[in-house]
């Protein structure tokens, strides 16, 4: 289970704190301060919920390493 994931991956607990792997999140650039805790704070939130498995869409930047 969770085998298909890429790099980088995550794990935050899930709906009954088990161990719920991510690949992800990729965000450039890295946000700071109160974007980052509401990034993280959706994180937990999508993996709380039962049968959650993925978001995704098209890149339309390259990274950003400030």
């Amino acid at each position: 289970m969770g085998q298909e994931v890429g790099t980088p991956v995550i794990a935050v607990p899930g709906e009954n704190g088990e161990q719920i792997a991510f690949f992800g999140p990729v965000v450039t650039p890295a946000p700071k301060g109160e974007e980052a805790l509401k990034l993280w704070d959706g994180t937990l939130m999508v993996a709380s919920v039962k049968g959650f498995y993925e978001i995704k869409r098209t890149r339309t930047q390259g990274p950003i390493f400030d």
